[in-house]
């Protein structure tokens, strides 16, 4: 299982900086090559860090000693805290989405995105990956997904970074540097930001009783 888990993460990692390579350099971004793997690279993405919670599930533990309960007797209120993260986040990337179809369709040249989900938060779509990888990760209770969470946030975050830098701010010029200051959220505004501080709190301190526990 760790062999598995290992791989998906090295996988993950040559994707996220393959990408952050080509955002580095513009000119690839124009490329056919470039084209194509600007859409492999979400399914990449969503396939090798939402894998990771499903095989290190505790659902699995008689196969996969390896594979412990993180929430134990809390479980089932995680489970619906998951599903509610779930639904949440196809939600959101289902309304991204729209709006990016509806613009492109609209005119030639891509478009800045103002409105919808863009109001709240500058990268909704990253945000509804995060989402559902948590959600996820609270259903099949996986310790391991748990634990890098947080990395996956960073790396998320450093992403919205690097496109907005490297890509937007080249590609709209003041337009975005305007729409950053009417929107200052890259991917979480509050008052959801300090729901997530306070679940982060509550999952640690989990952890810890069962350390306890264990001890």
């Amino acid at each position: 299982m760790l062999i598995i888990i290992l791989v998906l993460i090295f996988l993950f990692l040559l994707n996220f900086f393959t990408y952050w390579i080509l955002i580095l350099k513009q000119k690839l971004l124009e490329s056919t090559l470039s084209e194509w793997y600007k859409k492999a690279f979400p399914i990449i993405w969503i396939i090798c860090m939402n894998l990771i919670p499903i095989v290190n599930s505790s659902f699995f533990q008689p196969f996969f000693n390896e594979n412990i309960s993180y929430f134990n007797q809390y479980w089932l209120w995680f489970i619906l805290i998951g599903i509610i993260l779930v639904v949440f986040g196809i939600k959101i990337h289902t309304l991204a989405t729209k709006l990016l179809r509806i613009t492109t369709n609209e005119g030639e040249s891509p478009q800045l995105i103002k409105k919808g989900v863009y109001e709240i938060v500058r990268h909704p779509q990253y945000l509804s990956w995060f989402l559902i990888y948590l959600g996820i990760t609270f259903i099949f209770d996986s310790f391991i997904a748990i634990i890098i969470s947080p990395i996956l946030f960073i790396l998320t975050d450093l992403l919205c970074f690097l496109e907005e830098k490297y890509y937007l701010t080249t590609k709209f010029e003041n337009n975005y540097n305007q729409y950053k200051k009417k929107i200052p959220y890259r991917l979480i505004s509050p008052p959801y930001n300090y729901i997530f501080i306070i679940m982060g709190i509550i999952i640690a301190y989990i952890g810890f009783l069962n350390i306890f526990n264990i001890q």
